[in-house]
């Protein structure tokens, strides 16, 4: 890292934790790279959503709602979670402009919780999305609100496959815990990479989303 950097990345989450900013958000989040020279300081969190309402729940089996005939399904698609970012400046007072930051892709690992170490570990996703932070000016904070995927169709239906197969360990209703580690990456307006993290947890299993 070159000396004419702003702060070094270990000093930057300790000074973003001392703000109470965090280290790219949520309980426990590892830090960010290349924010300190975009001249902005970035938290972020991870809210899941699925179907409309905020739950960490992750339905990995699609139920029969009726029998009929015609047999009637619940609603089964991406469990997806809602990003929130803010942004401000590490120095109040500059005469130089910030520029926007511009999120290009995102990365997911999933961990496997204390209590689910013998769970079915899930492939990292990777997925390129735009996302604009305007930058903030003087000492207002600029937030951001999109959505990106947490557990996608693809991983749904490997998890059900290994939960199934009699390999892998479970609670009832083939209910284990995960926690979700994003990372964010892009470039600010002049070209400087930047990159934060945030996290969920959550649990996947069998769950009715019957109406």
């Amino acid at each position: 890292m070159k000396k004419h950097k702003f702060f070094l990345s270990v000093v930057f989450c300790i000074l973003s934790a001392v703000l109470l900013w965090g280290c790219g958000g949520g309980t426990g989040s590892p830090g960010s790279t290349g924010t300190e020279d975009t001249g902005i300081i970035v938290a972020a969190t991870v809210t899941p959503i699925y179907l409309g309402k905020n739950t960490g729940s992750v339905d990995a089996f699609q139920s029969v709602c009726d029998e009929g005939p015609p047999r009637d399904y619940e609603d089964f698609t991406d469990h997806n979670a809602t990003l929130t970012v803010t942004a401000r400046l590490i120095n109040p007072n500059t005469t130089f402009p910030a520029g926007d930051l511009y999120i290009e892709k995102y990365t997911v690992e999933f961990k496997r919780s204390g209590d689910s170490i013998g769970a079915p570990p899930i492939e990292s996703d990777t997925r390129y999305k735009t996302i604009v932070i305007p930058a903030p000016t003087g000492t207002n904070v600029s937030t951001v609100e999109d959505t990106v995927v947490l557990v996608d169709l693809i991983r749904k239906d490997r998890y059900e496959e290994d939960v199934t197969s009699g390999r892998f360990t479970y609670a009832s209703a083939y209910l284990n815990n995960y926690t979700a580690v994003f990372k964010f990456e892009g470039e600010n307006a002049y070209g400087k990479y930047f990159s934060f993290k945030a996290q969920t947890d959550f649990q996947i299993g069998s769950f009715d989303n019957c109406d």
